[in-house]
């Protein structure tokens, strides 16, 4: 998953709901925010599981309706 550009679109999925900034984020997961750039550009493609845990954390909290959705969907398919 990561190299078809999952992290990179949860980054900017959580910057474009201005919700946080690159310092922000770099703050919340306790991570520089040279890592988080090297994710962006795609010079990091296999990042710590620590950190990737850290960032759908924060997308989920961010976008709960999503992680929801997503959830629901799962169940109606095995029920």
């Amino acid at each position: 998953m990561l190299e078809i550009g999952f992290l990179p679109s949860i980054l900017c999925d959580i910057f474009s709901t201005e919700a946080y900034t690159l310092q922000g984020v770099a703050k919340y997961i306790d991570y520089h925010e040279d890592v988080i750039t090297h994710i962006i550009i795609g010079k990091n493609l296999s990042p710590s599981l620590i950190l990737v845990k850290r960032l759908t954390e924060l997308h989920r909290s961010i976008r709960p309706e999503l992680y929801q959705a997503i959830m629901k969907k799962i169940f109606m398919k095995y029920e």
